[in-house]
């Protein structure tokens, strides 16, 4: 599980990802999470796509190791459906950060609602939406949100239109 580490001026770390390898390899990645001191992962797969890559059992593998473990599940390509829910999940993560924890928020790309939750958790802390894009596209190697559906709505959220 490959973890993009994100550029931020908390004193906390936060990083976007692919899932991780479902099944047998699911516990040795969860285990090299909590060896590089990650304190939290946040899942936004639903229960199905968990459940379809062998990832059922994240959360108690997480807790096996020490790791916390929040599931948010949102759409693949989709936005969330209580926006309320996801912006307040957006604020707990930057106190998180600016308590010094490390994060590492999944999808199953890594490319899209990942990295809007990570650009949304930036954007609770006070960054400008535009260098949140830029930051979180730059830790990942390309452009981020995948979808134009998704960038629209995080334009919206920073500005306080949904």
């Amino acid at each position: 599980m490959k973890v993009y580490w994100i550029g931020l001026d908390t004193p906390g770390r936060l990083g976007v990802s692919r899932k991780p390898d479902g099944g047998e390899a699911l516990d040795g990645q969860i285990a090299k999470l909590a060896h590089g001191m990650v304190d939290h992962v946040v899942s936004l797969l639903e229960p199905e796509e968990a459940a379809k890559f062998g990832l059922a059992d994240e959360a108690a593998v997480c807790e096996r190791h020490g790791v916390g473990f929040y599931n948010f599940p949102i759409t693949d390509h989709g936005l969330p459906a209580n926006v309320e829910h996801y912006r307040r999940v957006a604020h707990a993560m930057d106190r998180r950060l600016r308590a010094g924890q490390a994060l590492v928020v999944h999808c199953h790309a890594g490319l899209g609602r990942a990295p809007s939750l990570a650009i949304s958790a930036l954007i609770a802390g006070g960054t400008n939406v535009d260098e949140a894009i830029l930051r979180v596209g730059r830790a990942r190697g390309r452009p981020v949100p995948e979808t134009d559906e998704q960038y629209e709505f995080l334009k919206a959220l920073a500005a306080g239109e949904v």
